[in-house]
């Protein structure tokens, strides 16, 4: 089932930082560091008859100037399918892990690429409808799924971030 996540993160990066020795020209880019942050965003299957948002929390590395790697869990509130008569709730708890590469085009504007794995737990609530038919209940399930997209990272200081993207599940 395909799925698409139309504003995956907005994260500021809280945290200790490892401090690292700086030249002149990359006083304000984030190199090297070690980040915690909330994660707030909007998500819809494409079969889904609604959106939901949902809210996390992600750890992200910065390996350099232009590696990263992020992991991150999430919960997503319940998307209702339509099933003809009846219909099924759904809600989810992704536990993702991502690799980032950067553009640092300046210190101030950071696009970047991400891809990346994750393993989402599912819960199914049909409707009463649903539940008196022979075979249906409410089920949990587990799917494994990756993820491509793209995102900017916009640094406040070289140890607060702002990142938003958008990411596409398959």
């Amino acid at each position: 089932m395909k799925k698409l996540l139309l504003l995956p993160l907005f994260a500021f990066l809280f945290a200790p930082f490892v401090s690292h020795a700086q030249t002149s020209t990359d006083d304000a880019t984030i190199s090297n560091t070690l980040g915690i942050g909330p994660r707030l965003g909007y998500y819809k299957a494409d079969d889904a008859e609604e959106g939901s948002f949902y809210g996390g929390a992600q750890i992200r590395a910065r390996l350099g100037r232009v590696f990263g790697i992020e992991g991150a869990i999430d919960y997503r509130t319940a998307q209702e399918y339509d099933l003809g008569d009846y219909s099924v709730d759904v809600r989810q708890i992704p536990v993702t892990a991502s690799a980032l590469l950067f553009l640092p085009v300046s210190k101030n504007f950071q696009p970047y690429g991400v891809a990346g794995l994750g393993a989402y737990y599912d819960m199914l609530d049909f409707s009463e409808e649903a539940e008196s038919l022979p075979g249906i209940e409410d089920d949990h399930t587990v799917d494994f799924g990756y993820h491509l997209g793209f995102g900017l990272e916009l640094p406040f200081n070289r140890n607060t971030a702002l990142n938003v993207d958008y990411r596409y599940i398959f």
